[in-house]
């Protein structure tokens, strides 16, 4: 084990000994006492201060020193010089064959001495193996010099919401519908990656001296690969040692101090679509459900020739007058022949409601009409056997129950699948909800 020498070190600076008093007197001189250093890969002993001892040191007494000293044919290399500050200055301890080849003096000559316990002073010739301890930090840009997305696919897709903006009639049997619709896509894509890294600093930090100036920069592609992951390059938050170790980035040197890298990124992400949308839509059915004239203005009239459109079939009309009149003779002798009775009204609609009526989402759309055959509205919407009815629907409504785009608004209200008499293609009837159950004729 041994110290670093000064500087400023001289040959007339050193000496050797084998007596155990002169080392002990060397030693106590700076408070130091003898160690044994675990894991060593020499001998293993050396010295320490007193209450300097550090975790692989372990300390024996003198007579023990002695001993080993003696059995291991060690020598003590010294610089006898005064103590100064808290180290105990340069010293070494090494086998005798060691301290033979690196002296000045014959090794007769110096056995001799060694052996009757002289301490002898000695030019040594040293062999130091230097290590010096360089960081080396460099500073490397990454840039994207090119980029292909390879794979793109939607694996699902969510609607967030659809409204109609706006309805146009193209023609009389084409409507034109406008729609802002949102919706959540989940997309898998792999994206791949070419990159180009140079070092553009380099900070070079040395803990002793190299015998040369210059310091060679060779830069390791994994420390590349490294500071790319590092890096927000790709989107990917990613293990940089877990990459590496799997060797997935493809790097090679390039032109100059230029390093190109090349990676697949395979990543899954969300996107959130915001699409305004025109749709047409053709006619295929039309179906007046109800026609009132609210206004009538004469804008020009005469008076024109009978013999333009033939003569006057007065049997019809004799007839139909007679029809009539027997009518109402009949409806007459009724009212006075006949006691006042109660008629059922409803049972065709009871029969027909006897069987289960089942709803279904296809209904929606379909005008609702009583058992009279009055028109109530449209089914807005079908929940399990629920209808929605919208009362006052317009050309829009229908459209989004047709299409299954809407809801039911607070207007709307509620008809249960028992309440049903009937559904056809076109219709939904429903039991009719008069005050009366049965009418009185007197």
């Amino acid at each position: 084990m041994a110290n670093e020498p000064p500087v400023d070190d001289g040959p007339e600076q050193r000496r050797m000994t084998t007596d155990p008093e002169r080392i002990r007197e060397w030693a106590e001189a700076r408070d130091a006492v003898p160690v044994t250093v675990r894991d060593s890969d020499d001998h293993g002993h050396s010295f320490a201060r007193q209450g300097q001892l550090e975790e692989g040191h372990e300390e024996y007494t003198w007579d023990e020193f002695t001993e080993t000293f003696d059995d291991e044919n060690l020598v003590f290399v010294y610089h006898d010089d005064e103590p100064t500050g808290e180290g105990l200055g340069y010293f070494e301890i090494v086998e005798r064959e060691a301290a033979f080849d690196r002296a000045d003096l014959g090794r007769s000559e110096l056995e001799d001495q060694l052996r009757e316990g002289e301490t002898v002073t000695t030019e040594i010739v040293e062999t130091q193996v230097v290590e010096t301890e360089v960081v080396e930090r460099d500073t490397i840009e990454s840039e994207v010099v090119d980029t292909e997305l390879v794979e793109r696919q939607v694996v699902d897709t969510e609607l967030l919401n659809r409204d109609i903006v706006d309805t146009e009639f193209v023609s009389a049997d084409l409507i034109e519908v406008t729609t802002d619709e949102s919706r959540l896509e989940t997309i898998e894509e792999i994206e791949r990656y070419t990159i180009e890294s140079r070092v553009v600093d380099v900070d070079v930090e040395q803990h002793d001296e190299v015998e040369r100036d210059d310091i060679e920069t060779d830069v390791e592609l994994e420390s590349v690969q490294r500071s790319i992951l590092d890096s927000d390059v790709v989107r990917t938050d990613v293990s940089a040692d877990e990459v590496v170790d799997r060797e997935v980035i493809q790097s090679k040197r390039g032109e100059g101090d230029t390093v190109r890298s090349e990676l697949l990124e395979r990543r899954t992400v969300e996107e959130q679509i915001d699409e305004r949308s025109r749709m047409r839509f053709a006619l295929e059915e039309t179906e007046l459900l109800e026609s009132e004239v609210i206004g009538s203005d004469l804008i020009e009239g005469e008076i024109i020739d009978v013999e333009e459109y033939g003569a006057m079939d007065t049997s019809a009309e004799a007839g139909g007058t007679g029809a009539s009149a027997g009518a109402g003779a009949g409806a007459a002798a009724t009212d006075d022949t006949s006691p006042d009775v109660e008629v059922e009204s409803g049972t065709d609609a009871s029969t027909a409601g006897a069987g289960r009526i089942e709803l279904s989402p296809e209904d929606q759309g379909k005008d609702v009409v009583d058992e009279r055959g009055e028109q109530i509205g449209i089914v807005a919407e079908v929940e399990g056997q629920t209808a929605y009815i919208d009362p006052e629907p317009g050309l829009t409504d229908r459209l989004k129950a047709r299409l299954n785009w809407g809801g039911h608004g607070d207007d709307d209200y509620p008809v249960e699948a028992s309440e049903i008499n009937e559904i056809t293609d076109d219709e939904v009837i429903i039991q009719h909800s008069g005050d009366e159950e049965t009418t009185g004729v007197e």
